[in-house]
C-alpha cells in the first residue's frame, strides 16, 4: 500500500512540474520589445525592464526589417523557443530553455542551412550526444556527455578529416589519442649537455 500511495505522489509531482513548464512558456505575454531598448538592464542572470523582472519578448532586426533573433523571457529568465537567423533568412540557432538553462536539443546551422552543432542540454549542461561541422560540412567533433562531463567515445577531427584525437573516457580518465602536443621534446635535454 505505501508503494502505491509513494508512486502517486511521485506520479502526481511529476506531472505538475510538466504542467509548470508549459505553463510559464504558453503564458508569456506578446510583449514585444527592442533589444536596444535603453531601459533593459541585467543582474547576474536575469533580465530587468526599467525597475521589474522581464516577461515578454526580447528582439532585434537586421537594417532591412527581417529578424535577427527573438528571445523569450519569464520573470527575468529565458524561458521557452530563441531563435537566432543569418541575415539571408536562414535559421542559424533554436535553443530551448527552462528557468534560464538550457534544456533538451539545441541546434545551430551553416548560413547555407547545413548543420553547424546539435547537442542535448539538461540543466544547462551537456548530456549525450553533442556533434559539431565546420562550414564545409564535415563532422569536427563528436562527443559524449553525462551529466556535463566527458564520458565514452570522443573523437576531433582536422578539416581534411584526419583524426585529431580519438579516445574513451571512463571514470573522469581518458584513454587514447587526446590531441596534446609537448612543447618541448624530451631529449633536446639529454642532447644539450
Amino acid at each position: 500500500m505505501k508503494a502505491v500511495v509513494l508512486f502517486l505522489i511521485v506520479s502526481c509531482s511529476i506531472e505538475n512540474a510538466k504542467k509548470d513548464v508549459r505553463q510559464s512558456t504558453e503564458i508569456i505575454p506578446l510583449n514585444y520589445k527592442l533589444d536596444s531598448d535603453s531601459s533593459f538592464s541585467n543582474h547576474q542572470d536575469t533580465v530587468y525592464h526599467g525597475q521589474q523582472v522581464f516577461t515578454g519578448l526580447r528582439y532585434i532586426l537586421y537594417t532591412n526589417g527581417d529578424t535577427v533573433f527573438v528571445k523569450s523571457y519569464f520573470n527575468g529568465l529565458e524561458e521557452g523557443l530563441q531563435k537566432k537567423w543569418y541575415d539571408n533568412k536562414q535559421l542559424a540557432e533554436q535553443r530551448f530553455y527552462i528557468s534560464g538553462k538550457k534544456e533538451g536539443i539545441q541546434q545551430g546551422w551553416w548560413p547555407d542551412g547545413s548543420p553547424k552543432f546539435i547537442y542535448t542540454a539538461k540543466s544547462d549542461a551537456f548530456e549525450g550526444e553533442l556533434k559539431e561541422w565546420n562550414s564545409a560540412g564535415l563532422l569536427y567533433k563528436h562527443f559524449h556527455y553525462v551529466n556535463g562531463q566527458e564520458e565514452g567515445s570522443q573523437k576531433l577531427l582536422w578539416d581534411n578529416g584526419s583524426v585529431r584525437a580519438n579516445y574513451v573516457v571512463r571514470d573522469g580518465k581518458k584513454y587514447g589519442l587526446i590531441g596534446l602536443k609537448l612543447c618541448n621534446n624530451p631529449y633536446d635535454s639529454i642532447i644539450k649537455k
